[in-house]
């Protein structure tokens, strides 16, 4: 059986991680050769002390850098050496038996570089209910269809992952779907199985309040981000045909600035009406469209976000993806246990020497 690393990603996950890492090793305990590594973006939480106890490696980021997603996946990556390679939230649990029918997805189909599956959307607070009758039915079905990308839960091929380069870990957002436009672009599928992958755990996924603290984690920034990264080369225009939907907004918030201060210097108030005219007249389609004002209000401040997004991640300089390599320390290895009250002791270690 070819062997299989598993990627953990974590910031403040105390309340599931034990969950993750219990699920993971259940799943894995049949490979040969196993390497589950949890890359932990500087909790302050007790994640790492609850991590502690399993026979995992634990790295840590330093806090004085720019900690992302795409960062814990890329370090995570780079301290593995499977063929195959899963990534996993830190708001997750891995769903029985998807796991080996991934597998066996790659290897009958060496076309395809990256599967995922259903993802099961839960509340924080909830318990895996495999007995549900949405679970029980998307068990029965084991077909699969190309999509555009894997999502934060997804299995790799680490040779192809060599061809076009791992996750890019500046980016605050939007990394897998620029990953996987990369490797289609090199002639390789994308595959999600109707079979639950994972459980999500999470905020109301509708909820003001959900994408407030989405906004103030700077999770709209990728979009800018990806389009300065790719600026002139054909991933950009890939790119902004699947995921430019930011930049409508934002012409939308252009065209309003530039009717108003038209309109202010030539005290003329028309082009400034026809603006909010018309921006009602959105509103009120996408209403009716919705049947929800409450809905039409959520995607009004969503694509504000994205469009406030997409500006500032612009602004924001590419970095050296060693520099995350180099900012990290090994909290603990497979084999080794180091007690809670150890934990912030470890000393930090420099994996480019």
């Amino acid at each position: 059986m070819t062997g299989l690393a598993v990627v953990l990603i974590s910031k403040n996950q105390d309340w599931n991680i034990a969950r993750l890492i219990e699920s993971v090793l259940k799943e894995t305990v049949n490979f040969p050769i196993r390497e589950i590594v949890l890359v932990d973006s500087a909790s302050t939480d007790k994640t790492i002390e609850a991590a502690s106890p399993y026979p995992i490696k634990i790295i840590r980021l330093w806090p004085d850098q720019r900690l992302t997603p795409a960062a814990g996946r890329y370090v995570g990556y780079q301290h593995t050496t499977a063929e195959l390679v899963l990534f996993l939230d830190g708001d997750m649990a891995l769903h029985a038996g998807w796991l080996a029918k991934a597998c066996q997805t790659l290897h009958d189909n060496p076309d395809v570089a990256v599967v995922t599956g259903l993802l099961i959307e839960l509340p924080k607070t909830a318990e895996n209910n495999p007995d549900s009758p949405f679970i029980k039915a998307a068990e029965e079905d084991l077909t699969a269809a190309d999509v555009l990308h894997g999502g934060g839960a997804a299995l790799y091929r680490r040779s192809v992952l060599k061809e076009v380069g791992t996750f890019t870990p500046a980016l605050y957002s939007d990394e897998e779907p620029e990953l996987c436009i990369r490797i289609r672009c090199k002639g390789y599928h994308v595959l999600r199985l109707k079979y639950p992958i994972a459980y999500h755990y999470s905020d109301p996924d509708r909820a003001v309040s959900t994408l407030v603290r989405r906004w103030r984690r700077n999770l709209f920034l990728g979009y800018g981000q990806i389009i300065r990264y790719h600026f002139g080369d054909k991933i950009l225009w890939a790119y902004l045909k699947e995921r430019g939907y930011g930049l409508l907004p934002l012409a939308g918030v252009a065209a309003g600035v530039l009717s108003f201060l038209w309109s202010v210097i030539s005290r003329n108030w028309l082009w400034f009406g026809i603006w909010l005219l018309l921006l009602s007249g959105v509103t009120v389609c996408d209403a009716y469209r919705k049947r929800s004002l409450q809905a039409t209000i959520y995607s009004l401040l969503q694509r504000l976000a994205i469009a406030d997004g997409t500006v500032r991640g612009l602004l924001l300089s590419p970095l050296d993806p060693n520099e995350y390599l180099r900012k990290l320390h090994v909290v603990k290895d497979t084999n080794l246990y180091f007690p809670h009250a150890q934990v912030d002791h470890v000393k930090s270690r420099n994996y480019l020497q």
